[in-house]
């Protein structure tokens, strides 16, 4: 939640190699699964977000590039090696905080993967997988509270129960705002 615009720059000065914003695939899925299952443990114990990209190789093989840590409410990826297949991004929203609306990405998270051409992928404090869809703004929940660890003190419906998908605009109207 709450990236710097940083991740966008830094990214953008390392000349990467995006590949199409497209629907995620069984098996980046299954690699998101595994790294959130640790990255998010791990965000929530030491309240700080956790950032990075997800990457493809000629053989298909997933990977993820070093991980950077924010702090409690914004995280910037380390730059990319020159040439890098960058899949999508990803990042941690840190442990539960009564004024955050943080178990869903935040406009920010969708709108940088958007200028990057980029799907990503945000875990939550209460334990959610989102995917965002970095060519149409949409987004949606690959698994509901606690499919990932998640923080003890999280109270998922301090506001109200995300909805499975939101466009940007759907967005937007959960945070109160207009484009």
């Amino acid at each position: 939640m709450r990236r710097l615009a940083t991740l966008a720059l830094a990214a953008a000065m390392a000349l990467p190699v995006p590949m199409a914003a497209t629907a995620q695939s069984e098996a980046e899925t299954e690699f998101m699964m595994g790294l959130m299952e640790a990255m998010n443990q791990l965000s929530v114990r030491f309240n700080r977000e956790v950032c990075g990209f997800v990457l493809v190789d000629d053989a298909g093989n997933f990977s993820s590039t070093k991980v950077s840590w924010g702090g409690h409410a914004s995280c910037a990826s380390l730059p990319l090696q020159q040439g890098a297949t960058v899949v999508s991004s990803w990042h941690t929203h840190a442990a539960w905080a009564r004024q955050y609306d943080n178990e869903v990405p935040s406009i920010q998270d969708v709108e940088g993967d958007m200028r990057m051409g980029v799907n990503g992928w945000v875990g939550t404090p209460g334990g959610r997988l989102w995917f965002v869809h970095g060519r149409s703004g949409t987004i949606r929940q690959v698994c509901g509270p606690d499919c990932l660890p998640s923080d003890p003190a999280s109270v998922n419906e301090v506001h109200s129960a995300p909805n499975q998908t939101y466009t940007l605009d759907g967005l937007y109207a959960r945070f109160g705002r207009s484009r």
